[in-house]
């Protein structure tokens, strides 16, 4: 006999049940959804990310309070996960500020307009991407301290090398942050890393009030040349680190004076070392001959060790010969130092008795193999980092695998900031600079392929929406184009002009191979 057919109401009623009606099942919590949804939910079900990296107080908090009453909602919904095991909703990518007004205006109102929250879940994934969610929401809306990035990025360091039983460098580190969507440049990564682990013991006030790139740059810069004045007088890194410490941590407050640490600095090293102030000074102006953390990464060369991945297409020009003779370069007729072109003779030189030996015949070299696309970008990268760094823009640029190998960024100041703080000329020289390395990188034809890659990109974004010629403006002026002459200016430093002409031909050589590849370059 056969089971009795379910009329549709039976059904319906069934299919209703939880856990199909397994009594045994009834007590267990329902699953958290798989994929992105959609939810309303209590805000006191929710709690902030406990792992936050911006520690200081959003500094629009009023504004953001006063916009959320107004409205009596959110604009845009909170991003929300939940551990395994956890009873509670946990903020993933930003919206910790807008959680704690909300609390905040209900607790004030008992209106229930603030009591539940339109959020959009994400499934759990790890404590990683979640930091560097949360990382790259606060960088995108520009309210994060230097030192809360630093802290943030030493975080995500530990939590990658927990993962994969053994330390990263500074490339390994820089393409696992890149695997979460954060990007960060290796000069940008050095500066981290001294902020957290060289200053913060020392001037935590300054650094948490707000104290950013060029303040931690030209610390480290001092740094450097405190040792090299210790070393040249006896005195190890480790004496000189101690002095160096305990003169910043002397003039630490939230309104640090850079100016007054310097003065502390000089008296103190003086001291330490019986010199006068003055020869202290000047000797501290001196800047070291090399930057230790500006030596190549193993892990940053090709893997395959190619040669050929290193050739440079175009040879820069140097400010010296090879005998050391200032101005004289290969190649250029008429200096003191250059070889007599000729017989080989020296002037004045008898000619020889007889003629020199033939040469053993030798067999032709191979011919070295045309560098590859991938090995152009890196050429590329190397030469835009190289003008970026002496420009002040080392934190804006980065590499990347489409393209011509790198982008740049917004400035990090405003234009009125760049004005107060340069001189004319050397503003003008910037401005020129950036304006180059970004009409070279093409960035403005293909925005969304650089949010790919770099999500937290600024100027992509801005060109994304349509908006950058506001946005540029408030960062940096735009040059008057009919004074591109500065170029061929003796004023240009010849490294410079070296370096922006191997530049172009550098990207020319990509376009080239690309289009002998039939490949487009910006589809990897």
């Amino acid at each position: 006999m056969g089971k009795k057919q379910l009329s549709s109401e039976e059904l319906r009623s069934r299919l209703t049940v939880g856990h199909f009606g397994d009594s045994a099942a009834q007590d267990l919590p329902p699953g958290d959804p798989l994929t992105v949804t959609q939810m309303v939910l209590e805000i006191d079900r929710i709690r902030p990310y406990d792992g936050n990296p911006r520690r200081q107080r959003n500094p629009q908090y009023d504004e953001i309070k006063a916009s959320i009453r107004a409205q009596k909602r959110l604009n845009n919904a909170i991003e929300v996960t939940r551990r395994p095991d956890d009873d509670l909703y946990m903020v993933r990518a930003g919206g910790n500020t807008r959680l704690q007004i909300l609390q905040e205006l209900y607790e004030e109102t008992g209106d229930e307009a603030y009591r539940k929250v339109h959020v959009l879940f994400h499934p759990w994934t790890s404590d990683q991407d979640v930091l560097g969610a949360h990382l790259i929401e606060n960088e995108m809306r520009g309210t994060m301290t230097l030192i809360d990035r630093a802290l943030a990025v030493d975080r995500l360091r530990e939590m990658f090398e927990s993962e994969a039983g053994e330390s990263l460098s500074r490339s390994g580190l820089q393409r696992r942050l890149q695997d979460i969507g954060y990007t960060a440049s290796r000069t940008l990564l050095i500066r981290f890393e001294y902020a957290a682990k060289a200053l913060l013991h020392c001037i935590p006030q300054a650094l948490h009030g707000g104290l950013g790139n060029d303040g931690v740059e030209k610390l480290r810069k001092l740094h450097r040349s405190a040792h090299a004045v210790g070393e040249s007088h006896g005195h190890t890194q480790d004496a000189v680190d101690m002095v160096f410490e305990e003169s910043l941590a002397a003039t630490d407050a939230p309104d640090w004076d850079p100016g007054a640490a310097r003065q502390e600095l000089e008296r103190r090293l003086a001291e330490e070392l019986s010199l006068d102030l003055r020869t202290v000074r000047m000797e501290l102006d001196t800047p070291p001959t090399q930057d230790p953390e500006g030596t190549t990464d193993p892990a940053d060369m090709p893997s395959d060790a190619d040669p050929g991945a290193m050739v440079q297409q175009t040879p820069p020009a140097h400010d010296a010969s090879p005998t050391g003779t200032p101005g004289a370069s290969p190649g250029r007729s008429g200096a003191a130092t250059d070889p007599v072109i000729g017989d080989g003779a020296g002037a004045g030189d008898p000619p020889p008795s007889s003629p020199p030996a033939a040469a053993p015949t030798e067999p032709a070299p191979t011919p070295a193999a045309a560098p590859t696309v991938a090995d152009l970008r890196r050429r590329i990268y190397t030469l835009a980092e190289q003008i970026a760094a002496r420009y002040h823009y080392a934190d804006q640029i980065q590499p990347v695998d489409i393209g011509y190998g790198y982008v740049l960024d917004l400035p990090g100041e405003t234009a009125e900031e760049a004005d107060a703080r340069m001189n004319a000329v050397e503003n003008d020289y910037r401005h020129w600079t950036w304006w180059l390395l970004v009409s070279w990188s093409q960035i403005g034809l293909h925005p969304d392929r650089v949010l790919q890659t770099a999500p937290t990109h600024r100027l992509a974004s801005a060109i994304h929406r349509g908006d950058e010629e506001e946005v540029i403006a408030r960062h940096i002026a735009e040059p008057p184009w009919r004074g591109l002459g500065w170029m061929v200016s003796s004023c240009l430093r010849e490294r410079d002009f070296a370096d922006f002409v191997a530049l172009v031909q550098a990207c020319r050589d990509l376009q080239h191979q690309a289009d002998a590849d039939d490949l487009d370059p910006w589809e990897g």
